[in-house]
């Protein structure tokens, strides 16, 4: 009985809610808290927003500047190529070596004794720039080099300097010579035959190297010039006609044309190489 009444007379427990914290206040942002906000995201993404535009534009250059330097070589436009290779040598930060080959090639072709000599110097830092010995770029870096020294000595040839065209002749057989063995490799199907190219230009360049005695020269020119020096003797000794001279220089430029077309056609066959099938 006692427990009983114990137990009834118990205080109640409470039923009061428990506490809740009241929410916190987010904190509002100042002006000046979002203006410092705005500047550090400017500084933050202005810069590479600026990088993406110079990289699109660069992007977009290279492929504009390409196809019109393909364009103006396919056309024997060898000026107009090279000025448009040369806007490529800007910041060619992936394959630098393309730009100065482009611009030696187009300048090789023209072909003027000052252009010769840049073309040398532009083809042998694209080669040095390259750096993959042995590798079918390089190697059409190389038969490219070879025929533009070949041309150098071709010039003096024509100008009478036998021997400054010898010691030209003896270095493109020379550069031949130190060519890599990969250069001499069986090529695939979508690459440039660089070791037929070397290995034919071998007797051609040693064809052209005369005795600088004078013995060899003169009959090479006699060869030559043959038929244009049994002319004047046909109309007994008589001086040429305008149409004799018109003939006679017609007969030259066609020599000369034939000449630039056996140039343009190893050049031709560079392209198709792996990674050198266009310029840049």
């Amino acid at each position: 009985m006692t427990d009983t009444m114990t137990r009834d007379a118990a205080p109640a427990a409470s039923t009061s809610p428990p506490h809740v914290p009241p929410p916190r206040r987010r904190r509002r942002w100042t002006d000046d808290a979002r203006r410092r906000l705005r500047r550090i995201l400017m500084l933050v993404l202005v810069p590479i927003t600026i990088a993406g535009l110079v990289l699109a534009g660069k992007l977009m250059s290279v492929n504009a500047f390409a196809d019109a330097s393909q364009n103006a070589y396919e056309r024997r436009a060898y000026q107009e190529a090279e000025l448009q290779a040369r806007g490529l040598q800007w910041w060619n930060v992936l394959e630098p070596w393309k730009a100065p080959y482009d611009v030696g090639v187009a300048l090789g072709m023209q072909g003027s004794p000052e252009q010769l000599v840049e073309a040398r110097a532009l083809l042998e830092e694209a080669l040095s720039l390259n750096g993959e010995e042995g590798s079918n770029e390089y190697c059409v870096i190389l038969v490219s080099i070879v025929y533009v020294v070949e041309k150098q000595g071709d010039q003096a040839r024509e100008a009478a300097d036998t021997q400054t065209a010898n010691g030209l002749y003896q270095e493109a057989l020379g550069i031949i010579d130190a060519a890599p063995e990969g250069c001499f490799a069986e090529p695939t199907p979508i690459q440039a035959d660089t070791g037929e190219q070397l290995e034919q230009s071998v007797p051609r360049i040693e064809e052209k190297i005369e005795d600088e005695s004078g013995g060899g020269g003169d009959s090479d020119q006699e060869s030559e010039g043959g038929e244009s020096s049994e002319d004047p003797s046909e109309g007994d000794g008589e001086p040429q006609t305008q149409q004799e001279q018109l003939e006679e220089q017609n007969q030259q430029a066609q020599e000369q044309q034939q000449q630039q077309d056996e140039y343009n056609q190893q050049q031709g066959e560079e392209p198709g190489g792996g990674g050198v099938d266009q310029p840049w």
